[in-house]
């Protein structure tokens, strides 16, 4: 039995995350657990654990480190105490401000203090404190990978190319969260243990779609895009992302830990 540990988005369960749960658990193989913040936003969900019994949920909350403590110990009464893959997937994209370019905040501090620190919150701190909890049972695991979900948008080519110079908060919060998951694979290479920040794409997620839901957003984003990759004709699937992050997760390798790769396992973002 492969235990699989997918952690949810911040305050609300994400497409995606439903996907990881969904096509890990058609394997009778894999043991899912599922770390959300309530249960009252999650019937899909509920519904998916009842029908399959290797789909286990655990609420928590991320940003609190004694709830988190919490949460491994009902992991580990379900897997025996390990865990072979972590996947983080929480994340903030970012405050009412995200759309800002960094001059536009000239005047308006406590508007960039809050972008930034909101997004570092979220997608850094409380992301390094779930990896930090879950690290015993990692340890103890036979495969021993931790995944970051971060974004094509934290590359420094990327933004150029693509000439995005908004959503300063996430795309400063993932950058840093991938240098964190180089740090790791620095660190725990001895231990066998492998990491990666792996982007999904341009993905259809709630999320996504609500960005995107204004046309004038969405035909702005599609011509950003479009400049790194004229092929680009909107976003992919949640099914197609996830299955493609899985392949790369299956074959990641040592030489790849600490890396920061797209679900191709390339630099392709899109």
């Amino acid at each position: 039995m492969i235990n699989y540990v997918v952690q949810d988005e911040w305050k609300l369960v994400d497409a995606e995350f439903f996907e990881f749960v969904k096509q890990l658990s058609a394997d009778p193989q894999n043991q899912i657990i599922g770390i959300i913040r309530s249960q009252k936003t999650v019937a899909a969900l509920a519904d998916l654990a009842s029908a399959r019994k290797n789909v286990h949920i655990v609420e928590t909350d991320i940003g609190d480190p004694k709830r988190l403590q919490e949460a491994i110990g009902e992991v580990g009464k379900i897997t025996g105490g390990k865990v072979d893959v972590l996947i983080c997937n929480a994340y903030l994209s970012g405050t009412d401000a995200m759309m800002l370019p960094p001059s536009a905040f000239a005047g308006k501090e406590q508007d960039l203090d809050r972008e930034i620190n909101d997004t570092i919150k979220v997608n850094l701190l409380h992301t390094v404190y779930t990896i930090n909890a879950f690290l015993p049972l990692v340890r103890n695991g036979q495969l021993k990978k931790i995944i970051y979900i971060t974004s094509g948008f934290a590359d420094p080519d990327f933004t150029l190319t693509a000439e995005t110079p908004n959503l300063l908060g996430y795309c400063v919060s993932k950058a840093g969260m991938n240098m964190v998951i180089a740090k790791y694979a620095a660190e725990l290479a001895p231990e066998g243990i492998l990491t990666l920040s792996l982007s999904p794409g341009w993905v259809a997620t709630d999320n996504a779609k609500e960005i995107v839901a204004d046309q004038q957003a969405f035909q702005w984003m599609l011509s950003s895009f479009q400049k790194y990759d004229p092929k680009v004709e909107g976003m992919i699937s949640t099914e197609a992302s996830v299955k493609a992050q899985l392949s790369v997760i299956n074959g990641l390798t040592k030489e790849q830990s600490g890396q920061f790769l797209s679900h191709f396992g390339n630099k392709n973002w899109l």
